[in-house]
């Protein structure tokens, strides 16, 4: 148990390097660290973003005495590890985050303040990465520096990783590379934002996500033609098919199959019905004019299933659902749509709730804001999936709220900041000893 003496002390000295956690989580806002694999970005003009944030972090945590191990598994995509070496006795625990974010998206709509400008507006810092998840390696950062400056020394190992990728499952390049490199402890704490169900939520689960594509083909005409389409004694698919109209047929049956999800679907660490997804995101179809019925047209799903289904369960069952509404149509009978499930399956993870590390962060939550929580699930998904397949057992617990991550006018509150760096450091105590 954490002593009301030590907790006392670090909260004090983690409030008083307030003013460093603001400037060190700017700083990272400051330097665009794009990641180069997103859809939406020319790879050549962003690369080189999230070694250079590496860089900037790299004399930071050197000050505090870290041994730092800065490396690239892709140029331009540097890794950085800080390793603090226990006095011995104590279990060994590793702070993981991602400098990676997502593109700015336009710059209009950043109305408060510039996507990388670190601007501090009524106790919020500005800035893409701020939420997602900068302002969270800032705030484990100061964490262990508050340890060092207040005297602790630690029993335990702690590592921090800053890691590339994040975004886009690059793990080969980031978290999975760290781990392939040796950097190993009894557990570990992601910083990605938890804000719900309540702040800086300990959660020890997460869903797994796939993403879908459906073409669904028609037959193309002259728009002219509708009516034979949609009359009573029209000739029908004799002169044309309307993918878009077919292609509503599936997209009911997803949305079907997701309310049924919301009833039957259910995790004991979610205690909202409604937690697994099946999000259509793209609507695409037509012949590139106005002129044409459309002969094809394609919708793209990100599907968030339960942690405890495999991905081969959730493909059968969409499969499923989408051959049964194709067979009540005539068309899709005899053309059904064609489902192209992507290279893409980011695995969940499901630590028991009772777990070690579980209770170390409650004990720690429990001691700073003297309220009684309950390890809970995430609705997103980040880089504790891996840790826990190679058998670290890891959970997220962070600064900030995904309501605003990857949004325009993304921040972090700095009381968020505050508080994290306070219970990472009292997490710290607990797990590695002192």
């Amino acid at each position: 148990m954490i002593n009301t003496q030590t907790k006392t002390k670090i909260v004090s000295e983690v409030e008083r390097l307030k003013g460093e956690l603001v400037e060190l989580t700017a700083g990272m806002i400051s330097i665009p660290s794009v990641n180069p694999t997103l859809d939406s970005v020319v790879k050549e003009e962003v690369i080189g973003g999230e070694t250079e944030v590496n860089k900037f972090l790299q004399p930071v945590m050197e000050d505090i005495g870290l041994e730092t191990d800065l490396w690239e598994e892709e140029e331009g995509r540097a890794n950085l590890v800080g390793v603090c070496k226990g006095t011995g006795g104590g279990h060994s625990l590793i702070f993981n985050g991602h400098v990676d974010t997502v593109a700015p998206g336009p710059l209009e709509l950043w109305t408060i303040a510039e996507p990388y400008s670190g601007k501090v507006i009524d106790g919020k810092i500005y800035g893409r990465g701020a939420t997602d998840m900068k302002g969270g390696n800032a705030a484990a950062i100061i964490a262990l520096k508050a340890l060092h400056n207040a005297g602790y020394r630690l029993k335990g190992d702690v590592i921090i990783e800053t890691v590339a990728g994040e975004e886009m499952m690059n793990t080969d390049i980031g978290t999975g590379a760290a781990i392939q490199r040796g950097y190993r402890a009894d557990a570990a704490i992601v910083m990605e934002p938890t804000c719900a169900p309540y702040r800086l939520a300990i959660v020890s689960t997460s869903p797994g996500a796939l993403i879908l594509a459906v073409t669904i083909r028609g037959k193309a005409a002259h728009t002219l033609l509708r009516n034979e389409l949609v009359r009573a004694g029209g000739l029908g698919a004799e002169v044309a098919v309307s993918a878009v109209d077919k292609a509503l047929i599936v997209y009911q049956g997803m949305l079907r199959l997701e309310e049924e999800w919301g009833q039957t679907k259910s995790h004991s660490a979610y205690k909202r019905p409604g937690s697994f997804t099946i999000c259509p995101t793209t609507i695409a179809g037509g012949l590139g004019g106005i002129a044409f019925i459309p002969e094809e047209c394609y919708i793209k799903y990100v599907i968030w299933h339960a942690p405890q289904e495999t991905q081969e369960q959730v493909k059968e069952e969409i499969a499923a659902q989408i051959s049964r509404f194709a067979q009540t149509d005539a068309w899709l009978r005899v053309t059904p749509p064609h489902l192209d499930w992507q290279d893409f399956w980011w695995p969940p993870y499901d630590l028991p709730r009772d777990a070690p590390i579980c209770k170390a962060a409650t004990v720690a939550y429990q001691a700073l804001f003297n309220q009684t929580v309950e390890p809970t699930g995430f609705l997103g998904v980040d880089d504790a999936s891996f840790l826990n397949a190679a058998g670290i057992p890891a959970i997220t617990m962070g600064p900030g709220t995904t309501k605003i991550a990857h949004t325009a006018n993304e921040y972090v509150e700095i009381q968020d900041l505050v508080d994290a760096a306070k219970l990472y450091a009292l997490t710290i105590v607990e797990w590695c000893g002192v």
